[in-house]
């Protein structure tokens, strides 16, 4: 966090948390009410403040306030650059361990135990990498032995291999605890 941030968090330590003003949507973007912001300034202010508290509530520290966020789908947002995956907001994005696809066609990924989900602008490229363990793209038939867990796939990336899971029931929320619309 910003060290003036730090420091005003210092000075009045029993500051009011903000609920509903804020939201991240499913491609990154920052929206505050219905306004969506455009400052690159205020954009990077966000990213740079932005944090999880104990609850599994995301939120911006807005000087000595939390300002907290709801989520569209996920607390961060991935897409595919040529040198590797770039979160929204910023995170320092590892190499990812598993890939997800939930029930609504959507894929996550796991960056640094952390769910991402992946910008729609890059299904339609990423959907021929998913492959069986033999490299085949699966039929209709092999999605469905996938859904009842009778055949692996997996998500063919340059930088390695994920092994492609069904999102559980429950989503994000219930598999790493994030609260996606958080009230006082």
């Amino acid at each position: 966090m910003d060290n003036n941030v730090l420091a005003a968090m210092a000075r009045w330590p029993n500051v009011p948390a903000v609920f509903g003003w804020l939201r991240l949507d499913a491609r990154g973007q920052w929206w505050l009410r219905d306004d969506k912001l455009m400052q690159p300034a205020i954009v990077d202010f966000f990213r740079r403040n932005y944090a999880r508290d104990g609850e599994g509530r995301y939120y911006v520290q807005n000087g000595p306030q939390k300002v907290y966020v709801t989520l569209d789908a996920a607390p961060f947002i991935a897409s595919r650059q040529p040198h590797g995956w770039q979160l929204m907001p910023d995170m320092d994005a590892e190499r990812p361990r598993l890939a997800y696809l939930d029930d609504d066609g959507r894929l996550f990924i796991e960056i640094g135990g952390e769910p991402a989900l992946v910008d729609d602008r890059d299904l339609l490229a990423l959907v021929e990498l998913i492959v069986t363990v033999d490299g085949q793209l699966p039929d209709d038939a092999g999605w469905q032995a996938w859904q009842r867990g009778e055949l692996r796939l997996q998500l063919n990336l340059p930088e390695g291999v994920l092994r492609l899971k069904p999102l559980p029931e429950g989503g994000v929320s219930g598999s790493y605890g994030v609260v996606l619309q958080p009230a006082a």
